[in-house]
């Protein structure tokens, strides 16, 4: 069985190279394109992981409930001074 040339080698990994970007960059703008698709896929997937969440709503049914943001209470951290062990000096000998 023959060694594969180095230069097959090469060309073949930046070939699956181009390939897999151009893939990942192709789905990306997909995702992209459609700005509510995340939050929508996103949604269904907390609706689903609450159990006993209750009944879902009807199809026709125009009620949503909106909850007020509330931003946190910044918090400043306590400043700790570091604690240093000193070292004693280093003492080197020159011929």
């Amino acid at each position: 069985m023959a060694n594969p040339k180095p230069r097959a080698i090469v060309l073949g990994s930046l070939a699956l190279f181009v390939a897999l970007f151009v893939l990942l960059t192709v789905q990306l703008s997909a995702s992209a394109s459609s700005p509510g698709a995340s939050h929508r896929k996103s949604k269904a997937a907390n609706v689903r992981a609450q159990p006993g969440a209750g009944p879902e709503p009807e199809a026709g049914t125009t009620d949503s409930v909106e909850s007020e943001y509330v931003e946190p209470e910044y918090v400043e951290p306590e400043y700790v001074e570091p604690e240093y062990e000193e070292a004693p000096p280093v003492v080197t000998t020159s011929s």
